[in-house]
């Protein structure tokens, strides 16, 4: 659940009266680490740091590395690393270190998400510079295109014959 800013702010200010984190969160139905993340971070980093995003933020692979590097050499726990870098999740430097554990500095570059655009097997060289995978690549694809267009063909036909049908038994 996405919180406003000035939910947030009653929240800390709440804290800073003298509440402890388990009674803030019990008057505000929220989680006592919540509060202690949100306290903490807005201690760290002022107002800035509570806002909620607006966007999902997009990190390099350097950026990441340093991170990493950063939390390793000083021995820092991921919420305290997450806190000194302003990364609203924790959870978030646990993937890049496992990334980076399995993968390298590979395993920190941004994946591309979504659907790839469909192209077609078919390329614009001459059937005789093709290699023979190429030619199997084209033949599969046009042996499917054309099923398709068998198929549509059929159903288009089978829906002028209906229609027709119908036409005739209304005389």
């Amino acid at each position: 659940m996405k919180y406003d800013i000035d939910f947030k702010i009653k929240v800390i200010a709440y804290y800073r009266q003298g509440h402890s984190s388990g009674a803030t969160g019990e008057k505000f139905g929220l989680d006592n680490k919540m509060v202690s993340k949100w306290v903490q971070q807005y201690q760290h980093s002022g107002i800035d740091a509570i806002k909620p995003k607006t966007n999902k933020t997009k990190y390099s692979s350097d950026f990441k590395y340093k991170v990493i590097a950063v939390m390793l050499a000083e021995g820092l726990s991921q919420s305290e690393t997450a806190l000194r870098f302003n990364i609203s999740s924790p959870a978030l430097i646990s993937h890049w270190h496992k990334a980076y554990r399995l993968h390298g500095m590979s395993g920190l570059t941004s994946k591309y998400k979504g659907s790839h655009p469909m192209t077609s097997p078919i390329t614009d060289k001459p059937d005789k510079e093709k290699t023979l995978a190429e030619l199997k690549r084209e033949n599969a694809y046009l042996r499917a295109e054309n099923a398709y267009l068998k198929k549509l063909d059929a159903l288009l036909r089978e829906r002028e014959h209906a229609a027709t049908k119908q036409g005739s038994s209304k005389d």
